[in-house]
């Protein structure tokens, strides 16, 4: 039996799987990196397995920090977590960024502990920890007060904000552990809880809002890609449920990426803001759109089209001779696009789709040969 833990919350990226039989970490990739961990997590957690000569077969339970810290950070490693949880039945537990690296303070069960991490605008997330115990919330508090919270003890402090606390009050003591969270902490950590129904993020604070360049205005030409991975099942499903009337769940979407064959393309645009995605599924030389799907407000601004050519720009490359697609018979508009790439029907499935209303619509089953 395995715990698999991950952390991303701050400028580290790690995963780490516990053995609960020996009680001990049998393996663990753990990364510096300040950001770009949405696409560093999936190669280190099969790294990790890997080290540890597993599959995901084998993992029985999963475990994430869950912040405090940076607001991207923590949506990654919680989405991901979430997303194996739900596609393999896993039980999942969410353990905070602060008790993980209290708990990586050598003999942390018999010390009192400032555990502290910078939040910038002289601000810090801290909480204090008594023999391995909380002795408050997390909390999120300005540099004096969060110094101030042990009075004149002398307390040993850890993580990022440190250096700010001991600058503060003199009575304060720099750890020697890491500054960052470690998977292999939060693993531990894990293996001595019950699972939770719900893990949800811990942020404190609000992301920061930025002015974005109206996606209404947006051009195939500022538009990237990246490929889909356990990381984006939230933010597929949300944008899958704009278009559909009966679409994808988390799960249904965390399922379909780890099935044979199956992979997909993020179109992202403004400020890496995701604006639509596509998954396939290649088998014998053909290649299957299993779905592709647009965010309501980038709708008529060439991401479909832009979709469509990533994946049959490359087709011929990769051994792909035909493509094929079902669509509803009363989605003109998307019968439409398909026809301009080449499309062709092919086949139909009598009363396939069947809308809220209880209304049904059969599919049309379109091909391109490449």
């Amino acid at each position: 039996m395995y715990i698999l833990g991950l952390d991303t919350t701050q400028a580290a990226c790690s995963a780490a799987i516990f053995n609960l039989s020996s009680r001990r970490i049998c393996a663990r990739v753990w990364e510096k990196m300040p950001r770009g961990h949405a696409e560093a997590l999936p190669a280190i957690i099969a790294k990790t397995l890997d080290q540890a000569g597993l599959s995901f077969a084998d993992i029985t339970s999963l475990a994430t920090s869950v912040g405090p810290g940076t607001f991207t950070g923590v949506r990654v490693g919680l989405s991901a977590a979430r997303g194996f949880a739900l596609a393999l039945d896993l039980p999942l537990v969410g353990i905070t960024s602060l008790e993980a690296i209290a708990a990586g303070v050598e003999n942390y069960r018999q010390k009192t502990i400032l555990a502290a991490f910078d939040a910038r605008r002289d601000e810090v997330y801290v909480q204090l920890f008594d023999k391995g115990e909380p002795s408050q919330p997390p909390q999120l508090l300005d540099v004096k007060s969060a110094a101030n919270l042990t009075g004149g003890r002398s307390v040993e402090v850890v993580g990022t904000a440190s250096i700010l606390l001991v600058e503060q009050n003199s009575a304060l003591v720099l750890s020697q552990a890491s500054d960052l969270p470690d998977a292999a902490v939060v693993a531990t950590l894990a293996a001595r809880q019950e699972s939770q129904d719900t893990v949800q993020p811990l942020y404190l604070r609000r992301a920061d809002a930025k002015a974005q360049t109206p996606l209404l205005n947006i051009q195939s030409g500022q538009l990237e890609l990246k490929q889909v991975n356990a990381n984006h099942c939230e933010i597929l499903a949300d944008i899958h449920a704009q278009g559909f009337s009966n679409p994808w769940s988390v799960k249904n979407i965390a399922t379909s990426l780890l099935s044979p064959g199956v992979k997909g393309l993020l179109a992202s645009g403004n400020n890496d803001e995701p604006l639509g995605f596509i998954l396939i599924r290649d088998a014998a030389g053909e290649r299957e759109i299993l779905t592709i799907a647009v965010r309501l407000d980038a709708r008529r601004r060439s991401v479909a089209s832009f979709l469509l050519k990533a994946i049959s720009g490359e087709a011929g490359k990769e051994g792909i001779k035909k493509v094929f697609l079902e669509v509803s018979e009363n989605n003109f508009a998307a019968q439409n696009l398909y026809k301009k790439f080449g499309f062709a029907t092919c086949g139909r499935r009598k009363k396939y789709y069947t809308e809220n209303d209880g209304q049904k619509y059969d599919a049309i089953v379109m091909e391109q040969t490449i």
